[in-house]
């Protein structure tokens, strides 16, 4: 059994699922629309820099506060609603995926 063939085998089917097609399709929507793809490249930097920084907790607090706002303006939009849907189905499912898998590894080691 060749491991990376296996590999390839779960990508292909993960990539099979309903909620890959779905995350699939939503990304091509928001791709076509450059300001759109730009402000979420913006919000996810920012998001980023937040989980990074070495911020005081008022810091931090002020900078999630407005992460927030930002997070609820984009989400107002349907094509972002669309989007940010599709990718939390899609991480929970690859979720339930390791899950199972490292389950099914803690098992055997008992």
């Amino acid at each position: 059994m060749n491991i990376g063939d296996k590999a390839k085998e779960l990508t292909n089917a993960v990539m099979s699922t309903k909620e890959y097609t779905e995350l699939k399709q939503a990304k091509s929507v928001i791709d076509k629309n450059k300001e759109l793809r730009s402000k979420i490249e913006d919000f996810k930097k920012k998001e980023e820099a937040l989980y990074k920084g070495k911020l005081s907790s008022n810091e931090a607090q002020k900078r999630a506060t407005e992460l927030n706002k930002i997070f609820e303006n984009l989400n107002s939009i349907p094509e972002v609603n669309k989007f940010v849907n599709a990718e939390k189905s899609f991480n929970d499912m690859l979720q339930k995926v390791y899950r199972q898998v490292n389950d099914t590894l803690e098992a055997s080691l008992k």
